[in-house]
């Protein structure tokens, strides 16, 4: 294809990966963009890249991912820009529309005949299958994982295709081996790499598939080996940060996420052979698409099952064909088998993964099936001139149809409310589609409609504790406390050492009045779970209550657990300050006031000791600073009695009043209104 023609093709390319996906722009932070991007001070400064890479993707000291490039691309834009969502959204579209134009030159690369490689680049830069890897921002593990990826996957091509010096040859080697260091530390699904170098050179050999095979073997074999060396060093990055190779010990697989994860091979890979053609039916006709496919949603069948082993026989004719194709078909061999390869990690076929069906999933497998939809249209091209028009036709029609459905699923990602909700109607038979909208109104403070969802995954799956305390939660705010300590309690029955379900039901007790009943709560979760301090804090709160009780261990483990936590130094000097041990409490308040000096508690606990010991000054000093902070008129108040309780007093706060003014005039106002001055 002359050059010019390639340079209007890519430019082509860019402009419909811009179109389909310039309306997620406008979209904010969704789900786990939260928690990764949003909330995550990892990401805040360049010197958070030591714990980007000490610790799992999630910030946990032992986890089941470990993907700090991704963290690093996350941060880097934060440190350009803060938190502005458009920005991440438009890296993600022009990952996703490099990815397009790199998956295209692979193809002119492997002399894809032109109409199909075109024919393929645009099908992938339009897929509604990809928007949950485009439009949700933790999507990019998937789109920058393939960038690098394919990137990797071009540079070998290339070398080995020129006659190149052998300090070249070094030089790109090292950079290969870069990229996939880089692309394994994006996502672990990039492990499939040297896979993909392997049936790229298949490709290019030529003979039957066995001499393909074996000159595909010697030609990229240094690559394989420093791909071997590569997967070895990352191995032990992992042991040393998760507790594993491949995830910590200490923690499983949950039911809810992979049900497949228990199974017996047998059964978790013929359900796992039923789910990749579930996976092949969503991007080619993508009727309805869901952004969580978790466990119950998808039928668990037994392995002796007719659609199981259709679905398995199936899989195994597609890998046979994709073999017995290579002599006579290269290219759709390829093709066929750059959707198996690409997708072998993440499909529950030889090992369980933290998840047992995405859409997210099949982005870079997604590449395989375009392959063949575009081989098929230049085959058809080929026939007459009649199947060209009408082929032709076809395609457009596909290629808009797709494309709109496209513009269409994006708008589920512009905000939590309607993605979950999206989700409950796509997925109505997910447990965690209907608690992900019920915690989304419950922050909303819709109780009620929050209650509805909640109830309704308990229905689903009885054993989602997290559903259970949420269901509590519902229900406690909307006074219904019986209620509310039956769903806690079964929530601490499924899991006693879920700390969420003590603390809620501790908080019923303490609805109900009764703080030796929350206290006995508390206690018996802090005995499963004795490093949270929600419930340590709780504890203290409410010994500082009851007549009698010393609380001072209360606090102190508190601080012992957190030594920075503001409102236990607060707690804590409130409950000395109430038994008269001023000196003490004085010690607490200056040190949470020296840990956050906008604490407004810390300063109001100050104003009141330095009242107690007749330090006018100091008193008005606290008063000042705490009026500061709120610019109320009752703060006001307050700081105007300790100014008229001494003339000295008076005259410094007159010289601070026009400051004073000028930023809280409301206060004023208010004041002078409601004292008639």
């Amino acid at each position: 294809m002359p050059a010019r023609e390639r340079t209007l093709l890519s430019w082509g390319m860019l402009a419909a990966c811009l179109l389909v996906y310039a309306n997620t722009f406008a979209a904010g932070y969704t789900y786990d963009d939260k928690a990764i991007v949003r909330d995550n001070p990892r990401l805040r400064s360049p010197a958070g890249i030591e714990e980007i890479f000490s610790s799992s993707y999630f910030g946990t000291p032992r986890g089941t991912a470990y993907r700090p490039v991704l963290l690093l691309s996350f941060a880097a834009q934060w440190w350009v820009h803060g938190q502005s969502a458009f920005a991440f959204h438009f890296v993600n579209v022009l990952l996703h529309a490099g990815c397009t134009l790199l998956l295209l030159r692979i193809l002119w690369r492997l002399r894809i005949e032109p109409a199909a490689a075109a024919a393929a680049a645009l099908l992938f830069a339009v897929l509604p299958v990809h928007t949950e890897a485009v439009a949700g921002l933790v999507g990019r593990g998937e789109t920058l994982a393939a960038v690098l990826v394919l990137t990797a996957l071009l540079l070998a091509l290339s070398l080995l295709d020129e006659a190149a010096t052998p300090r070249r040859r070094v030089l790109g080697l090292t950079a290969f081996l870069l990229l996939y260091l880089a692309a394994l530390l994006t996502k672990e699904s990039a492990v499939v790499l040297p896979g993909l170098l392997f049936l790229a050179l298949a490709l290019r050999a030529d003979g039957g598939i066995l001499r393909r095979g074996r000159e595909a073997l010697a030609r990229g074999a240094v690559y394989y080996l420093g791909s071997a060396g590569v997967l070895a060093g990352l191995f032990g990055m992992r042991a040393a940060v998760l507790g594993g190779a491949l995830k910590s010990g200490e923690i499983g697989i949950f039911e809810l996420e992979n049900p497949l994860a228990s199974l017996p091979w047998p059964a978790r890979s013929a359900n796992a052979a039923v789910l990749l053609l579930r996976g092949i039916g969503r991007t080619v006709l993508p009727l309805s698409l869901s952004a969580d496919e978790s466990a119950w949603s998808l039928p668990k069948l037994a392995a002796s099952s007719p659609v199981a082993l259709a679905a398995s026989a199936l899989c195994l004719a597609l890998a046979a064909a994709a073999v017995l194709l290579a002599g006579r078909r290269p290219a759709l061999s390829f093709a066929v088998a750059f959707f198996f390869v690409a997708a072998l990690p993440t499909a529950n076929l030889l090992f369980p993964t933290g998840t047992v069906f995405a859409e997210r999933l099949l982005y870079l497998p997604s590449a395989g099936l375009c392959l063949a939809g575009g081989l098929a249209l230049a085959g058809a091209r080929r026939a007459s001139a009649k199947t060209a028009r009408v082929a032709t036709a076809a395609f457009a029609a596909a290629v808009f149809l797709l494309s709109a459905r496209t513009i269409v699923r994006n708008t589920a990602w512009a905000d939590d409310e309607a993605l979950f909700a999206a989700n409950v109607r796509t997925s109505p038979g997910s447990a965690k589609s209907h608690y992900n909208l019920g915690w989304v109104r419950a922050e909303a403070a819709r109780f009620e409609e929050a209650l509805a969802a909640y109830t309704r995954a308990v229905e689903i799956y009885p054993k989602y504790w997290d559903a259970w305390s949420g269901k509590g939660r519902c229900e406690m705010e909307l006074g219904r406390l019986e209620e509310a300590a039956a769903s806690y309690a079964q929530a601490i029955r499924v899991n006693p050492s879920h700390e969420n379900a003590h603390y809620g039901a501790g908080m019923v007790e303490e609805r109900r009045g009764d703080d030796a009943a929350a206290a006995r709560v508390y206690r018996a979760g802090l005995r499963r779970r004795p490093d949270s301090l929600p419930l340590a804090f709780r504890l203290a709160t409410v010994r500082s209550r009851m007549a009698g009780a010393d609380a001072a261990p209360d606090w102190k483990r508190a601080l012992i657990l957190a030594p920075g936590s503001i409102a236990s130094r607060i707690g804590y000097g409130r409950w000395l300050f109430g038994r008269g041990r001023v000196a003490e409490a004085a010690v607490q308040a200056r040190e949470a006031i020296r840990r956050s000096p906008r604490a407004t508690d810390a300063w109001r606990l100050s104003a009141e000791i330095a009242s107690t010991r007749g330090a006018g000054l100091s008193e008005l000093v606290a008063r000042e600073k705490v009026f500061r902070l709120t610019r109320q008129a009752e703060d006001l108040s307050l700081l105007l009695a300790v100014a008229r309780s001494h003339p000295e007093l008076a005259l410094r706060f007159e010289s601070v009043r026009p400051g004073l003014t000028r930023l809280a005039p409301n206060a004023f106002r208010a004041l002078e209104k409601a004292s008639g001055n």
